[in-house]
């Protein structure tokens, strides 16, 4: 990745060179960053209940990012979601598709920054913008589909068995079970019913990638690396699809190889750049990490407890059998 000749003393005298001016800006950036993540997911929240972003949220995001930084696959999320429903006594499917809703704004919101540094970056080769591009289109249709799924949930039903119905090898049982799979999933999806919600939710998601953004370009600034807003967009986008992908605990060596892959069309400077994406990945991961996992010890559960969560936590905080939810959701 990094050539024949032993890189580490040209890494080594990269650290050494760099300005650390951007740590306190980075760190403060974290806490913003999380914070407004525990907002937003409290305004996904909003339909089920009225939940306090810092004290009854920020905890079980933080377990779940610091458990994704030391377990593989990014079981992180499955441990956030046992965490809030078992504190909460809510749902497990009705907090997971909370989960998949922030993921469907976190697309859009990369999506969008994702073309811009593609607009106007310079220095990429025109092909390669074409593809990247190409790319951002099929990812944003995905994403458009998805967001269809959970706006208009009995329609989107509607229209896949329809559409499964006229493909004669697929058997009827699975297109109901399927069916079944969508209308469980739409639980926890009230939020979207509400047009301003949405807008407030869309805005927050923009503003916390925007400054994922700027954490990406504090650290190519903090190595003396080309430290543009179009490359910076461009970097992240990269990072977001390539960390969506379950790989090693924390994403390391990942990191490394999209910031060497992107930043090659940029910088001969590769010493520098590896150099950089480890200050960009351990300086969230350090803290995250600690955070997370000392949340997690003071809820005093064990990941057995999560993984064996009591059935109550199965039942809607207001008793409402499940069947009523789905078939309410299904109308929407």
């Amino acid at each position: 990745m990094l050539g024949g000749q032993n890189p580490l003393p040209q890494i080594l005298a990269a650290f050494r060179q760099a300005d650390y001016r951007s740590l306190p800006l980075i760190l403060i950036i974290l806490v913003l960053f999380y914070w407004l993540k525990a907002v937003r997911w409290k305004l996904l929240l909003s339909p089920v209940g009225q939940f306090r972003a810092v004290r009854d949220l920020l905890g079980p995001i933080l377990i779940g990012f610091g458990f994704n930084n030391v377990l593989p696959a990014r079981i992180g999320e499955v441990i956030r979601v046992g965490v809030f429903a078992r504190q909460q006594k809510q749902s497990i499917a009705l907090t997971a598709s909370t989960v998949v809703l922030e993921r469907i704004f976190d697309g859009m919101a990369i999506l969008f920054y994702f073309a811009i540094g593609l607009l106007f970056v310079e220095g990429l080769d025109p092909r390669i913008k074409q593809a990247a591009l190409v790319f951002a289109a099929v990812a944003g249709s995905f994403v458009l589909g998805a967001l269809a799924y959970v706006l208009w949930t009995g329609p989107f039903i509607r229209l896949f068995e329809a559409v499964m119905r006229r493909i004669p090898l697929v058997p009827q049982r699975l297109t109901e079970k399927i069916s079944r799979v969508l209308e469980r999933g739409a639980l926890g999806l009230a939020a979207l019913k509400d047009p301003r919600l949405v807008i407030v939710i869309m805005g927050l998601s923009l503003v916390k990638w925007g400054l994922n953004g700027l954490l990406v370009l504090l650290s190519l600034w903090s190595f003396g690396l080309p430290h543009t807003f179009p490359i910076a967009m461009v970097l992240l986008g990269a990072i977001a699809f390539g960390i969506s992908i379950p790989s090693s605990p924390g994403y390391v060596g990942v990191m490394q190889a999209i910031f060497m892959e992107v930043m090659q069309f940029f910088t001969d400077n590769r010493e520098g750049v590896f150099a950089a994406s480890i200050y960009f990945q351990f300086t969230q991961w350090i803290p995250v990490t600690i955070a997370g996992l000392t949340c997690f010890a003071l809820t005093g559960m064990s990941l057995k407890q999560i993984e064996a969560t009591a059935p109550s936590t199965e039942q809607p905080a207001d008793d409402t059998p499940v069947e009523s939810d789905l078939a309410a959701n299904s109308q929407r």
